[in-house]
């Protein structure tokens, strides 16, 4: 006889189990609406099969085996990300030297939230495209104020994921994703001041936000500091972003100008802070 305890960790796994799957049928379906019957008939049966699996191992009370299957779930899902990652950088890659990713949003307008989301998450992990040119496109489609909160909620989670890669992953599994040379540079950038450096470094686009990310993973960062810098930061940069060609439209001056002075606002920002720091060190 099963335990209860033994009972209650089988049920769990078979929940964690359904909630993949449901996962992977969900973005399989909404976000690769043009992806050929048959692969996806084939990837749904594969799923489905391993859920006939679970159920057969439940019945026959060999619960123990469902680790099995989550492993088969977890090479599906990640194959469905590759996927996705592969179909989307393509298209992105494609359609942003012809009419940039307003008009892929405009494309999709059904699926356009979900797509806009996905490359926010992917923004700080793998995909080499600055916000400042996916949030003013997704600006025009959607309103400053949503495209702002996708913004968001996509880039921080896909911060904190890469953070904790880098956290638990360590060194030698980080070293085949970046750049040595550029994880070096960060840890130059923050040696002197390292939350500061490290909230200005999220707004003001000098590293890849990845590197940041790893650096803070590998390093002394609490991931409630780290966090909270990136929550703040990127809340700044996604609502300036967002709300940045009704504000260049509102204001009697060019936009490289509006940037000139942004930049300016910056460095009288770090003025100050180096100036305070050299006074209170001599205190």
């Amino acid at each position: 006889m099963l335990s209860h305890k033994e009972t209650h960790n089988e049920k769990m796994e078979f929940i964690l189990h359904l909630a993949l799957s449901i996962l992977s049928l969900f973005l399989l379906i909404v976000l690769l609406p043009t992806v050929l019957p048959i692969y996806k008939w084939l990837y749904i049966s594969a799923v489905i099969t391993v859920l006939l699996i679970d159920g057969y191992f439940l019945t026959t009370k060999q619960g123990n085996l469902l680790k099995f299957n989550r492993m088969a779930l977890f090479y599906l899902a990640a194959l469905l990300l590759l996927v996705l990652v592969i179909f989307y950088m393509t298209k992105i890659i494609v359609l942003t030297d012809t009419y940039g990713i307003e008009g892929l949003l405009k494309e999709h307008l059904e699926t356009a939230k979900y797509i806009f989301f996905f490359i926010s998450f992917a923004q700080p992990i793998l995909l080499p495209i600055p916000e400042a040119v996916t949030v003013p496109g997704a600006s025009a489609v959607f309103g400053p104020a949503t495209a702002a909160a996708i913004s968001f909620l996509g880039t921080i989670l896909g911060i904190t994921a890469m953070f904790f890669a880098a956290r638990y992953g360590g060194r030698k599994f980080i070293s085949k994703l970046i750049m040595e040379e550029q994880l070096q540079k960060y840890y130059n950038y923050v040696s002197k001041n390292e939350t500061l450096i490290m909230f200005l470094l999220f707004i003001v686009p000098i590293l890849p936000d990845e590197i940041i990310c790893v650096g803070a993973g590998i390093g002394q960062v609490s991931p409630k500091r780290f966090l909270m810098i990136a929550s703040v930061s990127k809340l700044i940069t996604a609502t300036l972003l967002a709300y940045s060609v009704q504000l260049a439209a509102a204001l009697p001056i060019s936009g490289s100008q509006l940037l000139i002075g942004f930049l300016a606002t910056i460095l009288i920002f770090i003025g100050i802070s180096y100036l305070s720091k050299k006074i209170l060190i001599k205190e």
